[in-house]
């Protein structure tokens, strides 16, 4: 059983778990020695986190956004104009239509590589150097850890029961919430807090930290609170203990104020979690290849 198991086993110069920053060092590699054997393995979509639910489609919704706002102060300059109204759907469409052609672009060119087996699971360690991607069981002496991460779910009471967003799913709405409430005070809270505001959605944005953008500087997070404070509530210093749904079937959040243990309540349409990303390594099994994680999940890296 042992020999018949090693000759299934496939081996590669090169496997590559995630299609995204991975591929960046799969090509560099391929072009100075074009005939290395490549696995990539990816349970998404190809791409990475930056193209299909990250930074790319994100700044695609942030400029009708921007124009909104810049439209709003045209009258400042001698312009007389007015916004008649915004189609949330078609924006939406636009963004999806731009991500998924780079998507079957980057599809194509992996299924069509005749170095690169494209497998598109779950990937999971079988032993050292050794991983299962669905029915296969492949080796190689290199292996690029890309996995990306996935959106950090905070434990609110009844929070699974009422359903809520994330900032990977919020890029499949198709349309607009009459309200939002976004839960999380850093970067992803503050470019759904703008582009929604701006495509006409009552916006609250609540966070934790005392700090709206804790890691900006002081006084670059104060004005981001003011300016964007114009278009939305922004609450900080808040956290979310419990969510449920009031009779007319909306959903509604209970804060407290770290501080002063006020408590807020507050209604909205839908609800976005946007309280940062977390390691993705679990699924991988690391632990099987003695692959090191931190107190968080974090694969463990030297310098």
């Amino acid at each position: 059983m042992l020999f018949c198991s090693v000759l299934r086993m496939k081996e590669y110069d090169v496997i590559a778990i995630g299609s995204g920053s991975a591929m960046n060092i799969v090509s560099a590699m391929m072009q100075s020695s074009p005939s290395l054997r490549v696995a990539v393995i990816d349970k998404d979509e190809p791409g990475g986190i930056c193209l299909t639910r990250g930074c790319i489609p994100s700044k695609i919704l942030l400029y009708p956004a921007e124009l909104v706002r810049t439209i709003e102060r045209a009258p400042a300059f001698g312009i007389d104009v007015e916004i008649k109204g915004v189609d949330f759907t078609s924006v939406m469409k636009r963004m999806r239509s731009l991500i998924d052609g780079e998507i079957e672009s980057i599809r194509q060119g992996l299924t069509q590589s005749p170095n690169i087996d494209y497998y598109r699971s779950i990937a999971k360690f079988v032993g050292p150097y050794k991983l299962k991607a669905g029915p296969e069981t492949i080796t190689s002496k290199m292996i690029l850890l890309c996995i990306g991460s996935k959106p950090i779910i905070p434990p609110i009471s009844g929070l699974k029961d009422v359903g809520y967003h994330t900032s990977d799913t919020i890029l499949h709405e198709m349309r607009l919430p009459n309200s939002i409430a976004i839960v999380g005070g850093g970067y992803i809270a503050a470019e759904y807090g703008h582009f929604l505001s701006a495509m006409g959605s009552t916006v609250t944005v609540i966070g934790r930290n005392p700090q709206f953008l804790p890691q900006e500087e002081p006084e670059v997070s104060a004005l981001a609170k003011k300016e964007l404070g114009k278009h939305m509530t922004v609450l900080t210093n808040y956290e979310v203990v419990e969510a449920s749904r009031t009779s007319e079937g909306k959903k509604k959040l209970a804060a407290v104020h770290r501080g002063t243990r006020e408590r807020k309540m507050i209604t909205s349409d839908e609800i976005l979690i946007a309280s940062g990303r977390g390691p993705s390594s679990d699924i991988l099994h690391p632990e099987r290849e003695g692959i090191k994680t931190g107190e968080k999940g974090w694969i463990v890296v030297d310098d």
